[in-house]
């Protein structure tokens, strides 16, 4: 189970570094369409922004794979930039899960002290305040 756990966190921390470094480019300030025309809409951004971090991570895939395995696989670069950025948003997702379960734990004992505390409060006959 560590294992697994060093593994997502490796491919995470390669995933935001890759984030990091591509939105902090300079050509990728202003998205260029086929016409050379600068793009104003906001989900052509958030589209060009996906796309240059999947190009950015399956970069950074390929070179860590060509390193460990000395296979070339290029030709993956875009595919395994997508999955990389799959990955770590169902990371990202499991740990929001995670936390999610966390403050209804918290939700559910505090309403339950409230509660205990009105029925003491209620039993014991003396005006609150």
């Amino acid at each position: 189970m560590e294992e697994r756990k060093l593994f997502s966190l490796v491919i995470f921390s390669i995933i935001i570094t890759g984030l990091v470094v591509g939105t902090s480019s300079p050509g990728f300030a202003a998205a260029d369409t086929a016409k050379g025309e600068i793009s104003d809409s906001i989900i052509d951004r958030v589209l060009t922004f996906v796309h240059s971090a999947a190009e950015l991570v399956g970069r950074g895939l390929v070179s860590l794979i060509n390193a460990v395995s000395g296979v070339n696989v290029e030709e993956l670069e875009q595919p395994l930039g997508y999955l990389g950025i799959l990955t770590a948003s169902l990371i990202v997702f499991g740990a929001i899960k995670a936390a999610q379960k966390v403050v209804w734990f918290f939700v559910v004992l505090g309403w339950g002290l409230i509660i205990v505390r009105i029925v003491l409060d209620a039993l014991d006959g003396t005006p609150v305040g």
